[in-house]
């Protein structure tokens, strides 16, 4: 695996910084698209969820992590892959949509702009509101069109942005 390979190869050099370990959405898509093919023939990707991601779109090292979660034809069950820069693990749960939303049978494209990319659309449009920030929420959900959904504490207040997972433009409220 990479990230196996990836720390492995840092702690013989004398350790890596946590720049170096940080992951995208994309990253730990990578690395649990093979646990889900272990999981069950035909797994999708139903939906991504990152917890304490930096503004620049990562989850670093001790500070949060991207759940993947995948189904499959035939199976009552979902696979819920949880990747972060030093660990994988799994866990099968009862199907179910993230809080909020109802997906029904959709699943994501393999074509989505990365977790990066959809930070940096954020911070453009508000770049003020974001500058006290130190982690973000986020799903990807696969609406139409499909969507990054950021949530942000923000002087007290909790904001939310959207943008097309597939253009990386911010979709105005």
């Amino acid at each position: 695996m990479i990230l196996a390979g990836a720390v492995a190869g840092c702690a013989s050099a004398g350790g890596a910084s946590p720049e170096r370990l940080r992951i995208s959405a994309r990253d730990a898509a990578n690395e649990a698209r093979t646990v889900a093919a272990g999981w069950a023939e035909g797994a999708t990707l139903r939906y991504v969820e990152g917890e304490s991601v930096t503004t620049e779109g990562h989850v670093a090292p001790g500070a949060g992590a991207w759940r993947l979660v995948y189904e499959a034809p035939g199976r009552a069950d979902q696979l819920v892959v949880t990747v972060t820069p030093r660990t994988l693990g799994q866990e099968a749960r009862p199907r179910r949509s993230p809080p909020g939303f109802v997906l029904g049978d959709a699943a994501l494209g393999a074509d989505w702009v990365d977790s990066p990319a959809a930070l940096a659309a954020v911070r453009g449009a508000e770049v003020a509101a974001l500058a006290e920030v130190a982690a973000v929420s986020v799903l990807l959900a696969p609406l139409r069109p499909p969507q990054w959904i950021v949530r942000a504490a923000v002087a007290g207040d909790v904001r939310e942005w959207r943008v097309n997972a597939s253009t990386g433009q911010v979709i105005p409220r």
